[in-house]
């Protein structure tokens, strides 16, 4: 079982990740996870507090789920 991570996220990941796919990769990960973990320890640096990523995961998800994978 392979799993394929490009740590870019938007466009510029999708074709790695497509690529990915069609080698037979069955997981493939992009990195807006990344992008919003490291926007929440930022956060907590400056302010203290650490905010609830999940909300702002899944908004971002469901943007434009084009921009945001390969699938």
């Amino acid at each position: 079982r392979t799993l394929a991570v490009d740590l870019n996220y938007g466009e510029a990941a999708i074709p790695f990740l497509a690529w990915a796919r069609a080698a037979g990769c069955r997981d493939v990960v992009d990195g807006l996870g990344m992008l919003v973990e490291q926007a929440a320890a930022s956060f907590e640096l400056w302010h203290g507090v650490r905010p609830d990523t999940a909300p702002v995961y899944a908004a971002l998800r469901g943007k434009d789920a084009s921009l945001v994978t390969a699938d």
